[in-house]
């Protein structure tokens, strides 16, 4: 190291002169230039004799010159000269850098620089009586402490590393540190940190911890700081800044990782970014999205589907999909059968089935499920794209009941026709019958006829009335008068004939506004479903009852036959829907009877258990009387 240093010396002459310069005018900030330059012609000589010559003790005598020219009555005299003196180590590495091989270890370079003034600093401490201690602190040991293994460790994982000794001169400068900061080693060691030193713009931040870690041995992390590279390169960067210390444990300066985290950052932001976009996708589709698990599990629930099903996503989360689908045996095997389709075929599309919501209403919804899997190819779970389709379904199926009514009115206006004239001729027939006859009791008999074919005469204008529907007279009735009709006409049907019937009708209930034969085909339509429902027993019962109070007057049409089931009662009012056996029923009767009784104001319910009594429950708004 000795030659090495010897012949730097002489080649890199003006090089040692002009930085040593640099750093007199920082120990000595108000002397005049001239006098600085003079002062480090006489420090190079003392490098010299005790480096190039091998005498310290002609060194320290010439150090006695300098210090009796330029401070001839200072008492810290020798502590200067030797400080000036020492920095000329940093600026030896400096240079020792610039021509040596990229391999070199500037901790040992320095280390054996350090021995090599060692000489020279004991040989002054004894003269100018300065303590050991300062000694070893002007010239710390075991910076190679920090190997080279190590130190190219932290480069192969892209983290530069550098480290100032306890004057905060720049001692390690790694390869990673280099691109970085786009600067080579050979123009950072030796220097000091932050002085006339443009590679970074030094932040207080980064100077306060590595100063703690000097001063008090105090570990620093800095995560994602702010900083200056250069002129203009702004660049976020971790510090993880920790004091150096020599074998004894002592501090000797001090030793930074460096991990540029812009592009990470960057990258953070835009995936940030990007997932904020899927988010308001997400929330924002007409559509439920769920992510379900590799288990059929819920992982993921958009709002779509919070206001589909009614449920929220932290109430179902981990919850089986099965959560939404209707508890009978067709759902739960048709949702299995899903589930196997997307995990061997990998996708199921445009599917129509029904759901069941928070509420227990079931919607018909329209999906298609995607199989997830991982890169190499397991199922690792599956998403849902489901559309709530049950208005459109209601849509399509009114559209399909029109164009039956519509059909049925074609057919109606031929039946009404080909059927009307014939009752003409019978109806005036049977009327001058009635005239003709004298047996009152033929008479009664040829009056009940008329009113079979006056019934025959309604039943086909009421056909009609599905296309077309026919004014009809509105007029305050009685209820009791129209149940009293009723009984008449079907105690002849051969279904009642043999069932008991029985009212109870609340006498001087209020009027209803409404058709008489409007309303008298309801209740016929109720009683004849009612026998139909009776075939089952042998002892059937019939009960019509009345009654009324402040919100309406009401009436109720019970029997005991077979009930309806559970899965029938929502749809009992539908057109062209029955419970009735092929052939036995056109599905109009209850759907006409609904219609009737709400153009008028009112409401028909339904109250059934299944192999038990059937009541259906109409209820009419009662005609106010005037005040006298």
């Amino acid at each position: 190291m000795k030659k090495l240093v010897s012949q730097i010396l002489k080649q890199e002459h003006q090089y040692i002169s002009e930085q040593l310069q640099e750093r007199a005018e920082m120990l000595l900030p108000d002397w005049p230039a001239v006098e600085i330059e003079n002062l480090v012609q006489h420090l190079i000589t003392v490098l010299n004799i005790f480096i190039v010559k091998s005498n310290p003790e002609k060194a320290v005598e010439y150090c006695d010159k300098i210090m009796h020219k330029y401070f001839p009555a200072l008492e810290t005299s020798p502590s200067i000269i030797l400080n000036a003196i020492l920095q000329s180590r940093y600026i030896l590495l400096s240079a020792l850098t610039k021509n040596a091989s990229a391999s070199m270890n500037s901790l040992v370079t320095f280390a054996k620089i350090n021995d090599l003034f060692r000489p020279f600093t004991i040989k002054a401490q004894k003269q100018y009586g300065m303590h050991e201690e300062d000694v070893r602190e002007l010239l710390p040991q075991n910076f190679e402490g920090a190997n080279e293994l190590t130190l190219s460790s932290f480069d192969f994982a892209g983290l530069g590393v550098f480290m100032l000794d306890k004057q905060f001169n720049f001692i390690y400068w790694s390869d990673r540190m280099e691109r970085l900061y786009n600067v080579p080693a050979q123009n950072v060691l030796g220097k000091y940190f932050g002085a006339k030193l443009q590679l970074l713009q030094v932040e207080k931040e980064i100077y306060d911890a590595l100063r703690f870690a000097i001063e008090n041995g105090v570990y620093s992390e800095l995560i994602s700081t702010r900083h200056t590279i250069g002129e203009d390169r702004e660049r976020f960067v971790n510090f993880k800044i920790s004091p150096l210390r020599n074998e004894k444990g002592s501090v000797i300066g001090a030793s930074a990782l460096v991990k540029d985290m812009t592009e990470r950052r960057e990258k953070d932001l835009t995936l940030q970014k990007y997932e904020q976009y899927f988010e308001n996708i997400l929330n924002d589709a007409a559509d439920a999205i769920i992510i379900l698990d590799e288990n059929d599990r819920i992982a993921m629930w958009n709002k779509a589907a919070e206001r589909i099903y009614g449920w929220r996503e932290n109430e179902v989360l981990g919850k089986p999909v099965s959560i939404i689908v209707p508890d009978d045996k067709i759902s739960q095997r048709e949702i299995e059968k899903i589930s196997r389709i997307v995990r061997k075929r990998g996708y199921i599309r445009n599917f129509r089935s029904r759901r069941l919501t928070r509420f227990g209403k079931r919607v018909i919804i329209k999906i298609s499920r995607s199989a997830i899997r991982n890169d190499e190819g397991e199922y690792i779970g599956s998403s849902i794209i489901a559309r709530d389709i049950t208005r459109e379904e209601q849509l399509r199926a009114q559209l399909s009941q029109s164009e039956k009514l519509s059909a049925v009115g074609t057919l109606a206006a031929g039946i009404a026709h080909e059927v009307g004239s014939p009752l003409t001729s019978i109806s005036s027939l049977t009327q001058m019958l009635q005239l003709d006859v004298k047996d009152q009791n033929v008479k009664e008999k040829l009056s009940l006829i008329q009113e079979f074919i006056d019934r025959i005469a309604r039943t086909v204008r009421t056909l009609v009335d599905f296309s077309k529907p026919i004014t009809q007279k509105v007029e305050n009735i009685y209820l009791n008068h129209v149940i009293d009709h009723v009984i008449r006409i079907i105690k002849y049907d051969k279904r009642l004939k043999h069932q008991k019937i029985e009212t109870e009708l609340e006498p001087h209930i209020p009027l209803v506004k409404a058709s008489f034969d409007q309303v008298l085909q309801v209740f016929i339509n109720l009683c004849l479903n009612a026998a139909d429902a009776m075939e089952c027993r042998d002892k059937g019962y019939l009960k019509i009852k009345t009654w009324y109070n402040e919100t309406g007057v009401f009436a109720s049409v019970t029997d005991n036959g077979c009930g309806i089931s559970k899965e029938n009662i929502p749809h009992i009012f539908e057109p062209f829907y029955t419970t009735k056996q092929h052939g036995k029923g056109t599905g109009l009767g209850l759907w006409v009877s609904y219609n009737i009784i709400k153009s008028f104001g009112g409401e028909i319910t339904l109250e059934t258990k299944e192999t038990a009594a059937t009541q259906f429950t109409i209820s009419l708004p009662a005609v106010r009387q005037k005040k006298e």
